[in-house]
C-alpha cells in the first residue's frame, strides 16, 4: 500500500497532468460531492505543485499555473487505499 504522502503527491500530480479518473478515484463519496462544488468555480490548471502536511491525515496543496489555488484536503484510510474524504479551497498568498 502507498504511503499517505505518496498519494497525496500521486493525487497532486494527475491533478497537474488533468488526469480525472486518477483524481476520483482517489475520493471519497463525501469528498466527491466537495470536489464537485469546488469545481464550479472552474477547473484547476497548473504546471506544478507545492504539498504541505498539516499533520492529522491533513494537507494543502498549492497548484501553480497562471494562478495560484490552494486545496485544503482531510485523508482516511478506506480498506488498503488513502482517500480525500473533505477538501476546501483556501485563499492562496
Amino acid at each position: 500500500m502507498a504511503t499517505l504522502r505518496e498519494t497525496q503527491e500521486r493525487h497532486a500530480q494527475d491533478v497537474v497532468n488533468g488526469n480525472m479518473a486518477g483524481v476520483m478515484a482517489d475520493l471519497t463519496p463525501t469528498g466527491m460531492t466537495k470536489v464537485m462544488a469546488l469545481a464550479a468555480g472552474g477547473p484547476i490548471t497548473a504546471t506544478s505543485f507545492e504539498l504541505r502536511d498539516l499533520g492529522n491525515n491533513e494537507a494543502e496543496t498549492t497548484y501553480i499555473g497562471e494562478k495560484r489555488r490552494t486545496i485544503w484536503s482531510k485523508w482516511e484510510q478506506v480498506g488498503d487505499r488513502w482517500q480525500i474524504c473533505d477538501v476546501a479551497e483556501r485563499a492562496s498568498a
